[in-house]
């Protein structure tokens, strides 16, 4: 697939123990002018998410040390990791893993071998998301602050 006319500026995870997948997605998504940084397992994940606050992650389910849905509740239960889109990557396409997937606070599931058209639509998806959950709370922040600001006020 050809380059994106406007490349985003979003941060993704790759995280999947499988060197050549992992290479693979970061090649894809580099092509399609995404910023990508991956990790091998679960542990290696988690101080990467903190320090480069990714806004999306493909996780890979199955990996040694740390699976993808340890990892993910892991990374849903940290302040700083939260709001990280989580998309979770399985050979296992069962109903039991989807619900494990969602239930650990993923936010989609995407099975392997991994179609790029799938791929392209969940990545431009979830990050809509992000930005609109991102939007959301920065409303929220400036509410709160204007009803300081009145309380402020209405004490003076």
């Amino acid at each position: 697939m050809p380059a994106m006319s406007q490349p985003p500026t979003a941060k993704i995870l790759v995280v999947d123990d499988e060197d050549a997948i992992r290479e693979y997605l970061q090649q894809i998504l580099t092509e399609w002018g995404y910023t990508v940084i991956t990790a091998a397992d679960g542990r290696e994940a988690l101080p990467v998410a903190v320090r480069e606050q990714p806004d999306l992650i493909l996780l890979d389910i199955a990996m040694p040390h740390l699976d993808g849905i340890e990892t993910c509740k892991r990374l849903r239960e940290r302040p700083t990791t939260r709001a990280a889109r989580v998309i979770i990557l399985t050979a296992y396409d069962t109903r039991d893993r989807l619900e494990e997937s969602i239930a650990a606070g993923a936010d989609d599931f995407l099975g392997k071998p991994i179609n790029l058209t799938e791929l392209r639509l969940r990545v431009t998806s979830m990050l809509k998301v992000k930005d609109t959950a991102d939007a959301v709370e920065r409303l929220e922040a400036y509410i709160r602050s204007l009803k300081e600001l009145r309380a402020r006020d209405t004490a003076s």
